[in-house]
């Protein structure tokens, strides 16, 4: 049993035990965690950086001898016969082994392929460092999608017992005389909008629940709840601004990565079709030992050997290089134009998500205090309703305002955790570590 294999099946025991022990709600570093066995788009890179690694071997083997042995056993002789007398002669066998060495000394078409061998190979590497970073963002969209569901849910249900409750209340006051029908139907028109708001969330948070569960490969029934709170302390440190961010998207980003191992492999590329017009020089070897005999006569055995230089020189085939070479060249210059693209890309989403987590962290810190004032203005307004000089109309809308206060301040936060993440995708330096430095925000 491999390493792989017996890690896959222990941490399976572990996520199987935790499920019967009734544990703590899915984390977000758990279901990395479990993502990484099971992530049907991380398994595909994981297998294509695997083909990948036997690429450059498979160039250099064009530059090293060809060994191989031919053999032949048979019988043979004529269809029609000259005469009576040597129609016993015509039949003939013949044996022959032979083992041949050929060892290439000059062909620039067999190095640029491995170049290109040796080009496919980054490009595989890059590719699946890619995949490691990509494999954050998709998991922490899809546990923040589940928890931006939860909070919607959480804030409405919250919602929903405050209004029954004032709902109740103005039924009585009305009943006793005390109360308007406006206040009663406007408390009930509110308790219908938010009851049906409450299905529409209960549906999607399944949804999102089955989304999860499909890319961790576990049962998930509960994550932990969002804290409404700011964090304590800027996200990134003062020395981490705009430029070196940019600077470390130059050097770490898997996009960047790849366009430049597929510049390189479109390089090799041409380099292959203008060998077209080179000659190739070779060393041949040849040792041979052939065995012939004929009917009646006794058999012939013939060693032989041949050790020379076999020199092709091309001279005309009909354009074909020519246009190759072009075609190649034009894939060239589109691999570097795309390269031009992706850094410019790259950089706006860098800039994008530096500016998500720093005005994220000033917004999030604006809206706990508009929260705190929101709470303030619901109780006054309730205690105006108890005085008689405020109406459930009131209530309402200072509830309305509390809740939206607080949908914004946790649906920025998760905004802001976001880019955090995609900041450090983007440029190569997501970690685990980093992972949990998100949870512990959350």
């Amino acid at each position: 049993m491999t390493v792989p294999v017996r890690i896959a099946l222990l941490l399976s025991m572990f996520w199987s035990c935790r499920l019967l022990a009734g544990e703590q709600p899915l984390s977000l570093v758990d279901l990395y965690d479990a993502s990484r066995l099971n992530d049907a788009t991380y398994k595909v890179a994981s297998h294509d950086y695997e083909a990948s690694r036997q690429e450059e071997a498979i160039g250099r083997s064009g530059l090293l001898p060809q060994v191989a042995i031919n053999a032949r056993y048979g019988h043979g002789g004529q269809f029609e016969k000259q005469s009576q007398a040597s129609s016993q002669n015509d039949q003939y066998s013949s044996d022959s082994v032979a083992l041949s060495v050929t060892q290439p000394l000059f062909d620039k078409g067999r190095w640029a392929s491995y170049e290109q061998a040796k080009a496919r190979g980054q490009l595989g590497e890059v590719q699946h460092e890619g995949a490691d970073q990509e494999l954050f963002n998709r998991v922490v969209q899809a546990y923040f999608d589940l928890a931006q569901v939860e909070n919607e849910l959480k804030l409405t249900t919250q919602q929903k017992a405050s209004i029954e409750a004032l709902a109740k209340q103005s039924q009585r006051l009305f009943e006793a005389g005390e109360g308007t029908i406006t206040d009663r139907e406007e408390a009930q028109a509110r308790l219908d909008s938010i009851l049906a708001l409450e299905i529409q969330l209960q549906a999607q948070h399944r949804a999102a629940l089955r989304k999860l569960a499909g890319r961790a490969g576990i049962a998930v029934s509960e994550i932990p709840e969002m804290q409404e709170q700011a964090p304590r302390a800027a996200l990134l440190a003062p020395e981490q601004d705009l430029d070196y961010w940019m600077l470390k998207a130059d050097q770490a980003a898997s996009t960047l990565g790849v366009s430049r191992a597929s510049i390189k492999l479109a390089e090799a590329n041409l380099k292959q079709q203008k060998a077209g017009h080179y000659p190739t020089v070779a060393l041949s070897g040849r040792l041979a030992q052939i065995d012939q005999s004929y009917v009646n006569e006794m058999s012939q055995r013939q060693s032989t050997y041949y050790l020379g230089v076999v020199i092709d020189i091309p001279l005309y085939q009909g354009g074909g290089v020519s246009a190759s070479s072009e075609k190649a060249r034009a894939a060239l210059d589109s691999a570097r134009s795309n390269y031009d693209a992706q850094f410019q890309q790259l950089n706006e989403d860098v800039e994008l998500n530096y500016l998500g987590v720093v005005a994220g962290f000033e917004k999030i810190k604006a809206l706990v205090t508009a929260v705190r004032s929101s709470q303030i203005a619901l109780k006054s307004a309730e205690k105006g309703y108890e005085g008689g000089v405020r109406s459930t109309v009131d209530i309402l809308d200072a509830q309305q305002r509390l809740f939206s206060a607080k949908r914004d301040l946790l649906d920025t936060k998760l905004a802001m955790l976001q880019s955090y993440v995609n900041l450090h995708t983007r440029t190569g330096q997501m970690t685990r570590s980093e992972l949990e430095k998100v949870q512990g925000l959350f």
